[in-house]
């Protein structure tokens, strides 16, 4: 699955991702799913970014959100926060944030860019992925953050 996109600047939003998976409990057993893939940014690989999908749910049910932290060529395997590997099926909505992005003290100036853009940090950023069984490796193709 290739998912593109166009963005601006990067501020990750971490804790706000960390407070969606807190809230995003499971009220019973749901059947989960292997899910790999991979994450690049203007087509390298990137290493140390959180990946997180937040299941789409039309029936209300609430359903566990996985996530999983990219390693040095990209790739990612994921698990819910109470560590149990894979995903449930279904669409799901895609946040990234980025662990190596510099983070200067209030007033400084960064300098080194960002390599994503803020949005992907939102639900309002737009990126979505199918998780199916026996699916295919999982593509995000992110273009280069621009500033």
């Amino acid at each position: 699955m290739n998912v593109s996109f166009v963005h601006r600047r990067l501020r990750p939003a971490l804790p706000a991702l960390m407070l969606v998976a807190v809230s995003s409990g499971c009220a019973k057993p749901v059947k989960l799913v292997p899910v790999e893939g991979v994450v690049e940014i203007g087509g390298k690989a990137a290493e140390g970014i959180v990946v997180q999908f937040l299941p789409q749910a039309s029936d209300g049910e609430k359903r566990p959100t996985s996530f999983a932290t990219t390693g040095a060529d990209g790739t990612f395997r994921l698990s819910t926060y109470d560590g149990k590997p894979g995903a449930v099926e279904g669409m799901h909505n895609v946040l990234l944030a980025d662990t190596l992005e510099e983070r200067p003290a209030q007033g400084s100036r960064a300098v080194k860019p960002p390599r994503l853009d803020s949005r992907f940090g939102t639900m309002a950023g737009g990126l979505m992925a199918t998780v199916s069984e026996g699916g295919e490796a999982i593509r995000l193709q992110i273009p280069t953050a621009t500033p």
